[in-house]
């Protein structure tokens, strides 16, 4: 089989699985199975964390965001170990056409399309502010911290998280320029088997993270134009409630 087609069927694929990966409703199947809501009909209305911290509580709330950032890693450490484990990556085109970082990334992106555009909740999900988290998570531990870092200083300071999602993506982005000017921070990225081989900080890495920040605004704007018109209100989790408890509100 021809090497492009390999390849072009390599990407199909990772784009494909990740979207079905990135398609579980986090949101809703915490609400409806442990609490019995459902949060699209509360609160922003909205399938992330967030909103499940304001309509559950945050332990709800941080157990939904963890289980959006798992599927980003899920989606790009698949295909990572796939393509350098095995020698499937022998058959596609050469790295000097085609890094094979563009594959992996690539879990990703699909990771964000099925986080936002969820096929198994009427297309209706969440901002790509977890997946973006996901995504930094499975590809760098040092970005992961300091973008950890910039978003809660910016949301304690001013207690928006949304503003702190249209943020810390750009700054982690800027930080990630930096990695790929300077190779030699290069060692800050995950150590994943015995040949070293490791998931490197580049130009291309920096481009995905841009389009993956860019696509954050793009579905914060309803927020943007509130903070502009300052309307939006302050973000508050309530104290999760337990189960019989939420149950019972909910009858």
């Amino acid at each position: 089989m021809p090497q492009i087609l390999v390849s072009i069927l390599t990407i199909l694929g990772i784009l494909i699985v990740s979207y079905f990966i990135g398609s579980f409703p986090s949101a809703i199947f915490i609400g409806k199975v442990f609490y019995g809501v459902d949060v699209r009909t509360m609160g922003s209305h909205n399938a992330g964390g967030t909103n499940v911290g304001r309509v559950i509580g945050k332990k709800a709330g941080f157990i939904t965001i963890g289980l959006d950032v798992l599927k980003t890693v899920i989606s790009i450490w698949v295909p990572f170990f796939i393509l350098t484990l095995f020698p499937l990556s022998t058959y596609l085109l050469p790295t000097t056409i085609i890094p094979l970082e563009v594959y992996y990334y690539l879990g990703g992106i699909g990771a964000a399309i099925g986080h936002c555009y969820p096929i198994f909740s009427g297309f209706k999900g969440g901002k790509a502010m977890s997946v973006f988290s996901g995504f930094v998570f499975a590809t760098n531990p040092v970005l992961s911290v300091l973008g950890l870092s910039c978003f809660l200083g910016i949301f304690f300071w001013k207690k928006y998280v949304s503003l702190a999602s249209i943020t810390a993506p750009f700054i982690v982005f800027l930080l990630s320029l930096l990695i790929a000017v300077f190779p030699v921070l290069n060692c800050t990225a995950y150590f994943f088997h015995p040949a070293i081989r490791m998931i490197q900080s580049s130009y291309i890495y920096s481009i995905y993270l841009l389009v993956i920040a860019i696509y954050v605004i793009i579905r914060h704007i309803p927020n943007i134009k509130r903070l502009l018109n300052h309307t939006e209100p302050y973000t508050h989790f309530k104290k999760t409630p337990s189960i019989k408890e939420s149950a019972s509100e909910n009858k």
